[in-house]
């Protein structure tokens, strides 16, 4: 029976552990006594959905009780009026109560935990600031030795209950006397970009071809938009460029939010992550990446879809297929046409000096990638690879599918590439 993913169960698991208990901020399962009896102890609170990113703060003010979801405050006068409030604002069956971080006076980081197979050893991948700190760098240098050693056991103790994660998030906290504090965790199983993103550049070769990423904070939020003039946020698991954004610095106080066809400005960088905060982080955990300036036919943006698939044992290129975006789409799910690989080089006017040595170059990288991901992740059959194309040529991994969309293949005017991959994926099952 597999256990379950939900944040309940993952606190009882590393609660099993002696030496995580002292490190666990207390989670109970929602209920009017559980409200009560965390209210006369702690005080704000935070009421967490037990899957999914949906969170709601309790605090006391002026007297009254007030619950802050994402996008309203209600107040009520005492602690039975406040329970009967609460579930008005969920939407879930099942939600936890826990003590809320006072931020300012904390050190609060996503720490993703990163493992190669079930028996390798769990390691750091990734250090994301949460929210911003008082706490210096050499303060915070010598709290990261004291959390490392609790993350990786606390990871350790997820992937012996859940030995097909290979990637999982710690949202930990170290305060102002040095105790270390587990918040939250996250599993982020094959279906996470986020822990792709990481599967794919343990290899050195690889890493030149992916874009910058990281977890979505207000942090990150802020210093990519710092650095790059344009960003891209994809919910961490999700197809068809569902809930996808682009957001543009236009100068220093304008911020365009791109998401379809639908164009929308904020006057700042903090207004901008609200309405982003409120819109869409309230459904899933996302990813910040630095866009890429992809090749464009008529201002349209492309990308190519590369298919690669086990035959006999061996994986091959079977498929290449280039989308062209929409009119005012930013992204191609809403592709307005399909083209071969030859004809989309010649009409996006893309500079390769050497197209024999692009093709073989593609074909390496994807080949490559596709075994990474079956050393990590277990049996595939077939993977298809979304690949953004620079006008200079260069590649760049967007990411890929386990269970590709092969129909437009079949829209092409040649068949040939299709009846392949439709040949090899009913011979290999």
């Amino acid at each position: 029976m597999k256990a379950s993913r939900g944040r309940l169960n993952l606190y009882k698991i590393l609660f099993a552990d002696e030496k995580l208990q002292k490190h666990l901020v207390e989670i109970q399962l929602l209920s009017k006594e559980s409200l009560i009896a965390m209210l006369n102890v702690y005080e704000p609170i935070v009421i967490k959905a037990v899957y999914g990113s949906e969170e709601m703060n309790i605090f006391h003010k002026n007297n009254q009780y007030h619950i802050q979801t994402i996008d309203k405050i209600v107040t009520v006068d005492d602690k039975e009026e406040l329970f009967s409030a609460l579930k008005n604002e969920t939407t879930q069956r099942y939600y936890i109560i826990q003590k809320s971080p006072t931020t300012n006076k904390q050190l609060r980081q996503f720490i993703t935990m990163q493992r190669d197979t079930t028996l390798s050893e769990w390691c750091i991948a990734k250090k994301t600031k949460k929210t911003r700190t008082t706490f210096n760098s050499f303060i915070c240098e010598i709290y990261f030795h004291k959390i490392r050693q609790i993350a990786i056991r606390a990871a350790t103790k997820l992937g012996e209950s859940f030995p097909d994660c290979y990637t999982i998030v710690l949202d930990i906290a170290c305060d102002r006397y040095g105790n270390i504090w587990i918040y939250d965790s996250l599993l982020h199983l094959l279906n996470s970009k986020w822990s792709q993103y990481h599967v794919l550049k343990r290899k050195n070769l690889l890493q030149k071809y992916l874009p910058k990423t990281d977890l979505l904070t207000s942090e990150t939020f802020r210093d990519y938009l710092h650095h790059y003039k344009a960003i891209i946020l994809k919910p961490c698991i999700g197809q068809n460029g569902i809930g996808v954004l682009q957001i543009t610095r236009k100068n220093y106080s304008t911020y365009e939010i791109h998401a379809g066809i639908r164009k929308l400005k904020k006057v700042s960088v903090d207004e901008a992550f609200e309405y982003i905060k409120k819109t869409y982080l309230s459904k899933s955990e996302y990813i910040v990446q630095r866009r890429i300036a992809l090749a464009t036919i008529n201002n349209n943006p492309i990308d190519l879809r590369v298919v690669t698939q086990k035959v006999s044992g061996v994986w091959k290129i079977t498929g290449k297929i280039v989308k062209v975006a929409g009119e005012q789409f930013f992204i191609t799910n809403a592709a307005q046409k399909l083209l071969t690989l030859d004809q989309a080089i010649i009409d996006a006017k893309i500079r390769l000096i050497h197209h024999k040595n692009f093709d073989t170059l593609l074909n390496k990288t994807c080949i490559l990638a596709s075994t990474l991901l079956e050393e990590t992740y277990g049996e595939l059959n077939i993977i298809g690879f979304d690949i953004g194309i620079a006008k200079r040529g260069n590649i760049w991994i967007i990411e890929g599918n386990k269970v590709p969309d092969i129909k437009m293949f079949h829209e092409l005017e040649d068949k040939t590439m299709y009846q392949t991959i439709l040949k090899i994926r009913n011979e290999e099952k």
